[in-house]
């Protein structure tokens, strides 16, 4: 493993991974050029926080000296705020002509979730300017070609060690990034399409479903049984998710009726900012109010346990800026759809795993654990009741 760990307690790192060079570097937050949470500038060659060329030189080195067939999980910090990155790509876009998103200007703070006022005032928003946001967006384009040509670096090896011929490569973000975005930065439990819309590449070594897009719905839970699909491994049953090479070989790229997406400490909502709290990254009391999405069709409800809920019509509004959860003449829809909600959330605990559990392969029975925890089972017929 290579880069940021977000999947696993530290001392499992060593039983985990053959090799590993494991940066969490949280968002820059000792860098003395990081200011504000729109803070943008170039970072030193030579700066401890420069890692994107140094996992990728980690990575190259690993795949070419591997003498069994490997996993190599790379993680890199970019793109990410802070806002920085090493030249050549710290010039490389030019500020000044950079678009400012629509919405930087026009979003309705009175039908948005409380959590995004609390948001814009910790973060200081309120005193970006314009050219301090076209230089953050200028610098995360650099981030992303930074990480681009990285991953470019990655590919070039993989097809000149002859590696590309038997290696199966997956390309995706963990989540997307408001720029400037009704007047935030960086990221909070909301479920805008510039955070939760997220790229995901598959190169199979024979080039299998080369330029096949997805037109429809598909969730991020579905790239492991993906994976291990094209590999020919079965998917653990307690495992959720959907494999898509059966579509893949059938050229069918509908995806799914619906996705759902979760963010949230499980905590209140702070719905009034702190006094003189100032905030670079989206900390606590940020993170906190439990929300759900669920988007189907043209259709997007998100729902929170203490805030505003949202509701939006893409075709329509592709930018998200009329919040019609309160419009009469949506209710149908809303009812509709937050029954959809509920109906995805209890499905979460179904596992497709036949009437009798394999309790040697998998000694928690996870259909019926949970409860468990609350009541003994007395019947036995889980097999956990001990």
């Amino acid at each position: 493993m290579f880069g940021k760990n977000h999947l696993f307690t530290f001392d499992q790192l060593d039983s985990v991974w053959d090799e590993i060079h494991e940066v969490t570097l949280g968002n820059y937050d000792n860098h003395p050029k990081y200011a504000k949470s729109f803070s943008s500038f170039e970072m030193e060659k030579d700066h401890v926080y420069n890692k994107t060329g140094e996992l990728t030189d980690d990575t190259i080195a690993f795949m070419r000296d591997a003498e069994r067939p490997f996993l190599a999980w790379v993680n890199y910090q970019d793109p990410h705020p802070a806002y920085t990155c090493p030249e050549p790509y710290k010039s490389l876009f030019d500020p000044n002509e950079i678009s400012i998103p629509e919405s930087y200007y026009h979003y309705d703070r009175d039908k948005q979730p409380y959590r995004n006022e609390v948001w814009r005032k910790h973060s200081e928003m309120d005193t970006c300017t314009e050219a301090e946001l076209q230089n953050a967006i200028a610098t995360y384009m650099g981030q992303i070609r930074y990480v681009d040509d990285s991953v470019g670096r990655l590919l070039a090896m993989l097809d000149e060690s002859g590696l590309a011929e038997n290696t199966l490569v997956l390309f995706f973000s963990d989540h997307g990034e408001l720029i400037g975005d009704y007047r935030m930065s960086h990221k909070l439990p909301a479920f805008y399409d510039c955070l939760t819309k997220i790229p995901a590449i598959i190169r199979h070594p024979n080039k299998k479903w080369a330029g096949a897009v997805f037109t429809g719905l598909t969730e991020e839970i579905d790239l492991v049984p993906t994976i291990l699909d094209s590999l020919g491994i079965d998917s653990p049953a307690t495992m959720v998710g959907k494999s898509w090479i059966q579509s893949l070989e059938q050229q069918d790229y509908q995806g799914k009726d619906t996705v759902i997406s979760e963010a949230g400490g499980g905590a209140p909502t702070a719905k009034t900012p702190t006094p003189g709290l100032r905030l670079k990254a989206p900390h606590l009391p940020t993170s906190l109010g439990p929300g759900t999405m669920i988007r189907k069709g043209d259709w997007k409800l998100s729902m929170y346990v203490d805030d505003r809920c949202e509701l939006y019509n893409l075709s329509e509004d592709p930018k998200e800026l009329v919040n019609r959860y309160n419009d009469p003449s949506c209710s149908e829809i809303r009812t509709d759809l937050t029954t959809e909600l509920l109906k995805r959330i209890m499905g979460v605990k179904n596992r497709n795993s036949g009437i009798e559990w394999n309790n040697d392969a998998y000694p928690v029975d996870v259909r019926f654990e949970p409860l468990l925890k609350l009541k003994p089972d007395e019947t036995g017929i889980t097999g956990l009741d001990d």
